[in-house]
């Protein structure tokens, strides 16, 4: 008896051992196919939210004591706007989101990229007829969900999560001076 233990136990501790060892290799081979895939849907996203840029460089710089990555657009010489990706709590988990805000502190653009919230009501958010309602807001909106932000039905905190990723991109805009 006690020796059958001993064997199913040993058994199942190399079936273990395999199947993390698989697993670890498939996330090696995979990672840079991963990484190459999100980058082309940032770059999509960029074109997106500031359609205005011809063409965008990745920058980063200290704001605040944290190191703030984002993308400078430009056009025909010029700088058009910038592009900085958020992330905010919602209701389901992370918020992933691009803010496009122009060279005068107004938003073009803001894309979802990741949202786990609840199907029918929270994953509105990625919807182009809610986000819409961000555009032209600057650093001085107040952006409050059933105030200054029309919310969605049953997903307050999904609407509040968008709009403080928004203001937090608008602020860090500021911070930049660019």
């Amino acid at each position: 008896m006690v020796k059958d233990i001993i064997k199913f136990g040993l058994f199942l501790t190399i079936v273990s051992v395999i199947a993390a060892g698989s697993l670890s290799i498939t996330y090696i081979l995979c990672s840079p196919k991963i990484a190459v895939e999100k980058e082309k849907e940032m770059e999509a996203s960029l074109a997106k939210v500031l359609p205005a840029a011809a063409s965008f460089e990745k920058a980063k710089r200290l704001v605040d004591g944290k190191e703030v990555n984002y993308y400078i657009g430009s056009s025909n010489g010029g700088k058009v706007g910038v592009v900085l990706a958020v992330s905010k709590a919602g209701y389901g988990g992370l918020i992933e989101m691009v803010v496009a805000i122009d060279m005068t502190g107004k938003v073009t653009g803001v894309k979802v990229l990741r949202l786990n919230e609840t199907p029918g009501l929270g994953l509105k958010a990625a919807e182009e007829k809610f986000l819409s309602q961000f555009r032209g807001r600057s650093a001085e909106s107040r952006l409050k969900a059933k105030y200054d932000v029309q919310a969605l039905t049953g997903a307050t905190i999904t609407t509040q999560a968008v709009a403080d990723g928004v203001k937090e991109a608008l602020q860090t805009f500021r911070k930049l001076k660019l």
